[in-house]
This record gives C-alpha cells, structure tokens and sequence, in this order.
C-alpha cells in the first residue's frame, strides 16, 4: 500500500515536472525573440495646414509634414543613420493636446520601417518651445523589416512656431521581435 502511495505521488510529480519543462521551453524563445532599440529622431516641419475649430478660445486642428533623420544607439539598426518622414495630425488647446503620426523610415539598405504613433503635445517656456511624449508600434516593413512587430515610447521637444517650419528632436526607447 505504501509503495502504491509513493508511486502515485512519483507520477504526479513528474507530470507536474513535464508540464513546467513545456511551459519553459514555450516561453524562453518567446523571451529571447524581443530585442530593444533606441535613439533619437530630428525633424523639421517642412509645411502645416491648420484651422481654428470655433468651439472655444484657441482650439487647433491641423495636420504638419516632417522630415528628418534618425541616428539609432541600440537594437537591429545600431550605428545606422536612417531617413524618415511623417504626416501628423493634431488637436489643441491653448498649444495643449493630442497628435497622432504615421511615420516611414527609410535605411541605407533600402528597407523601410512604417509606424503609427500617438501622443500628447504641452507647451513650454510661454508656447516658445513644445514639449511630446507618447507611444508607437510597429504596422509595416520591408528588408530586413518585413515581419517584424515592435514598440515603444518617446519624449521630445519642438523648438519654434510650427507655422514658419519649426525643429523637432525624440528620443525614444522600445522593443522589437518577429511575427510568430
């Protein structure tokens, strides 16, 4: 009776020892796949259309178009120097509101990266200067981006009025992996 007992507990234990070893070797490839990446973007609004609402006291909606340069410290792009371009949208208060992006990154190797992104817009130093921060993930690619998924986070800042063509630079910080 009490070899019986000892073998039924034996069996459960290696069922429970078989169950952790799959749920392991599920999850530690999953783990490995993401990488991060990180950098900074600069931009210059190149042109902005935008227009008063009329609901209240300086509510803007607009769309700019920005080009610049990403210079990437970590990930699949380190060291690399990649053209971008993006059409944004937004909508203000005061200089104070939301903004949503599609941006393309081009590289050397002629792959491209497209993203979406969406964020939130403050200004700073009496409306001089425009503080950004927000979110992006990955919709697109092709290269060496084609199945690749990822995301991230940014911080930045505008310097001059978005309606003569202002500078922009964002620093950002994410991670990336292949589609399963």
């Amino acid at each position: 009776m009490h070899a019986q007992v000892k073998g039924m507990k034996m069996k459960r234990w290696a069922v429970v020892f078989v169950i952790l070893i799959s749920v392991m070797i599920g999850l530690v490839p999953a783990a490995q796949a993401a990488d991060e990446h990180a950098g900074r973007l600069v931009q210059h609004t190149q042109k902005v259309e935008m227009k008063e609402v009329g609901d209240v006291p300086d509510h803007i909606t607009g769309v700019a178009e920005n080009y610049g340069l990403i210079f990437f410290s970590k990930g699949l792009s380190a060291g690399e120097i990649a053209t971008t371009m993006s059409t944004t949208r937004f909508d203000i208060v005061n200089g104070k509101g939301t903004n949503t992006a599609e941006r393309v990154n081009t590289y050397p190797d002629g792959s491209t990266l497209s993203l979406k992104i969406i964020g939130t817009q403050t200004p700073v130093d009496g409306g001089k200067r425009t503080a950004y921060e927000g979110s992006y993930e990955f919709t697109g690619g092709t290269g060496r981006y084609e199945g690749k998924e990822g995301k991230g986070t940014y911080k930045g800042e505008r310097i001059g009025s978005p309606k003569t063509g202002s500078d922009a630079y964002f620093d950002f910080t994410g991670t990336e992996w292949n589609k399963k």
